[in-house]
C-alpha cells in the first residue's frame, strides 16, 4: 500500500512539474515574439513598402514582406 501511494506522489510531482515547464516555455515565447520577432517584422515591412515604391526594387520588397511574415510565425510551413 505504501509503494502504492509513493508511485501516485511521485506521478502527480512528476506532473506538475511538467505543467510548470509547459507554461513557463509558453511565456518565453510569448516574450520572445513581442520583444523580438514583432519589431523586427515591422521595421522589415516597412523596408518592404520602401522597397516596393521603387520599379526596379520591387521583387526585393516582395521579399521583404514573406520575411516579415516568417518573423510573425517562424514555424508556418512555406507553400512557396
Amino acid at each position: 500500500m505504501v509503494t502504492l501511494i509513493l508511485i501516485v506522489v511521485f506521478l502527480l510531482t512528476l506532473w506538475i512539474l511538467s505543467l510548470c515547464f509547459h507554461l513557463v516555455g509558453g511565456v518565453l515565447k510569448l516574450a520572445l515574439k513581442l520583444l523580438i520577432c514583432v519589431p523586427c517584422a515591422v521595421v522589415i515591412g516597412i523596408l518592404g513598402a520602401a522597397l516596393c515604391c521603387t520599379l526596379i526594387l520591387i521583387p526585393l520588397g516582395m521579399a521583404c514582406f514573406k520575411l516579415a511574415g516568417f518573423f510573425l510565425n517562424p514555424f508556418r510551413v512555406c507553400c512557396g
